[in-house]
């Protein structure tokens, strides 16, 4: 079995719609940072003695999206072998913090390894997309950018991950899958939402803001963008039928905190993805007085630490937390 892993990544300027639902093609351009501790890992191996895609670490919903992934991939490279998959990550699959991400960035860089596939980051995010659109940019670390053009699309790192060392907390209101999954919810928003015009419209603003505020390495711009970018995301979809509500009490609580630290002094911005989880920036040397501050929030589970992180890329074997009996490598396994 070959492995790999890729990290999470956080939409600082999300695209929320596909203009080509099929090839999974952005209707807006988006800024997103890689964190590296949210990681999954994935184990693929091709044989043509079984009959039938077996996928392991999965709850049911995103297990199906992999059998299509795998049944898309073979088609574009002609392969016929089936496929023996095993995912793991190291946080809640389906919660709101880009699992699916990670899950295919991870996927795709296994799968093309195990089939002898000589692809580069451009052509792995290619095909990473198709299995969820914003997995294009997990296979790059640090800032990455991935925006329409020509009736296509192009992801591309702004930044490396050693440009700025910027820190990501991820405050955890609820670990259960959500309701509504993001591309459910992206169809929906763009097919009732009277606010989803104006969501694009308001875009590309924030996009060249985000983009000159990462480069200059400024927080408060950066912030500002990231806050009402999401914000004007959820109100298109809330303004859906039926509508959409990704949030818990405590998203709306550990908003109003932020907010407050900022009131104290404190610079501190967040994000919210399509779930309830709320991601705030801040400066490393504040990150343990935010980091108090969030976990004191009633209803906050837990609050994880990330930095910009690195690309996909190839494991020797999985780390300890991803193994389970039948994802050991054998003795001969392990041998080769």
């Amino acid at each position: 079995m070959v492995w790999a892993v890729a990290n999470s990544n956080l939409a600082l300027v999300k695209y929320w719609g596909k203009s080509d639902e099929g090839a999974k093609q952005p209707a807006a351009a988006s800024l997103s940072v890689t964190l590296d501790s949210l990681c999954t890992v994935a184990g693929v191996e091709f044989s043509d003695t079984v009959a039938e895609d077996s996928v392991e670490g999965l709850p049911g919903g995103p297990a199906t999206r992999v059998a299509a992934f795998l049944e898309g991939f073979r088609s574009r490279f002609e392969l016929r072998c089936r496929a023996r998959v095993t995912l793991r990550s190291n946080f809640p699959v389906a919660a709101g913090l880009a699992s699916s991400a990670s899950n295919f960035a991870a996927l795709t860089k296994a799968a093309a390894a195990a089939a002898g596939l000589d692809l580069d980051d451009d052509e792995l995010a290619d095909v990473a997309r198709l299995g969820s659109g914003s997995a294009c940019r997990s296979i790059h670390g640090g800032f990455v950018e991935w925006r329409p053009e020509d009736g296509r699309s192009v992801v591309e790192r702004i930044a490396s991950k050693e440009h700025w060392p910027l820190c990501i907390l991820v405050a955890v209101t609820s670990e259960r899958p959500k309701d509504v999954g993001s591309s459910e919810g992206m169809r929906r928003t763009a097919a009732t939402s009277p606010y989803y015009r104006a969501w694009l419209d308001s875009g590309a603003e924030d996009f060249a803001e985000a983009r000159q505020a990462i480069l200059n390495r400024s927080l408060e711009r950066l912030g500002i963008v990231a806050e009402r970018n999401c914000l004007r995301m959820h109100a298109a979809a809330l303004a859906s039928v039926p509508p959409l509500l990704y949030w818990e009490p405590a998203t709306v609580a550990v908003m109003r905190e932020v907010r407050a630290l900022r009131d104290r002094g404190t610079q501190a911005y967040f994000s919210i993805d399509a779930g309830p989880q709320v991601k705030v920036l801040c400066e490393p040397a504040m990150a343990p007085a935010v980091r108090a501050a969030l976990g004191s929030v009633p209803g906050v589970l837990r609050v994880l630490e990330s930095r910009p992180g690195g690309a996909a890329r190839r494991l020797d074997s999985p780390p300890s937390w991803a193994v389970t009996r039948s994802t050991a490598p054998s003795a001969e396994a392990s041998a080769g």
